[in-house]
């Protein structure tokens, strides 16, 4: 990184994120509301950034505003979970939200976005593919008065970020599948998957660390397969061959809802109910779909919470509005990280989906 604010919005990012429907429904529209709504917002971590946006404005108007997510892919589980429940909690706080799916295209979203600014959108929302591509035409937003949250991806050209940190965020996951692995192996040796991101800055961060962090805590582990996971899809279908490839392997470690739910799936399909014990699926985001497998005592053990992809969703509409009505706030703006297995899994469900 040439600029020291990219160094440190890439140790604090966020992967990915929560059950509900994966979709991948282009565009969406609620009407405002006059409902009020709880607020949830996200806890501030106070961060020194260099080339960060000033983040004190005037408010450019009162209630009724417009608010565009331009999202990545909506075939991420969490990440449809974030942009239907910013439709819905938008609307309950005065705004009218719109989102739409770039499908893993940098160029369609540059135009997504230039479409935004078209429209008059009073803030966008911005989960990057590639956050050097939308740097440009996100700073065309700001220059156009748009207030610009970034999700996830640290991108300069916004006036705060909604991230988590990839390097603690694995070492709660290795933390919270070792008295798993104690149990089942002891010190004996043993195969294990990582259903992993590789195509994102934030996941090869993340996944180095918990490849790295896996060897250091169980020497004797031996690392069969790697598959490129975001998606329940891919999760599926990578879990599906590597039960073909490596069918004495029983630990999984997924970096995304995608690899929780799809793989969880995929083992089901293959082998009885009586065997669900014998598979240690860990994933990361803590979706519904997921808590509900291991709360069903499924092949999935145990995933890292991430506060939920509701919760994300409010949070963005959260920060999106405090920046409209001239609030200063952080540049970056941090995630719990909270390890859920089958001890906690229905207090944080409770706490987290129930409306």
């Amino acid at each position: 990184m040439k600029k020291l604010v990219s160094i440190v919005v890439s140790i604090l990012m966020l992967s990915g994120m929560l059950a509900g429907c994966a979709t991948n429904t282009s565009t969406t529209t609620a009407a405002a509301s006059t409902a009020a709504a709880t607020t949830v917002a996200a806890t501030t971590a106070a961060a020194t950034t260099t080339g960060a946006a000033d983040t004190t404005a005037a408010p450019i108007k009162e209630g009724n505003y417009k608010i565009g997510f331009a999202f990545y892919n909506l075939s991420n589980p969490v990440w449809a979970e974030v942009v239907q429940e910013a439709v819905n909690y938008g609307a309950k706080n005065g705004c009218e939200v719109t989102y739409v799916d770039a499908g893993e295209d940098s160029s369609k979203q540059i135009s997504q976005i230039e479409n935004f600014i078209q429209s008059g959108m009073d803030a966008i929302c911005v989960l990057a593919i590639d956050k050097t591509s939308v740097e440009d035409v996100c700073k065309k937003a700001m220059d156009a008065g748009i207030k610009v949250v970034d999700y996830s991806r640290g991108v300069e050209n916004a006036y705060c970020s909604l991230n988590l940190d990839p390097i603690k965020d694995a070492a709660a996951m290795i933390a919270m599948i070792t008295p798993f692995i104690q149990e089942k192996y002891g010190d004996k040796a043993f195969e294990w998957a990582h259903l992993d991101i590789p195509t994102v800055e934030v996941g090869v961060v993340q996944g180095n660390a918990i490849e790295a962090d896996m060897l250091a805590a169980f020497p004797n582990s031996k690392l069969v397969f790697n598959g490129a996971t975001l998606t329940t899809e891919q999760g599926l279908n990578n879990t599906q061959a590597l039960l073909q490839a490596n069918p004495d392997c029983r630990v999984i470690i997924s970096q995304s809802a995608g690899g929780g739910v799809g793989g969880n799936e995929a083992i089901k399909a293959a082998v009885a109910s009586d065997k669900y014990g014998d598979y240690l699926l860990f994933s990361i985001d803590a979706t519904e779909q997921e808590l509900t497998n291991i709360l069903n005592g499924d092949p999935q053990k145990g995933s890292i919470g991430l506060g939920g992809g509701a919760a994300h969703g409010r949070a963005l509409i959260d920060l999106s509005l405090k920046l409209l009505k001239g609030e200063k706030i952080e540049y970056l703006q941090s995630l719990p990280i909270t390890p859920v297995t089958a001890a906690n899994a229905q207090e944080y469900f409770d706490a987290t989906y129930k409306k």
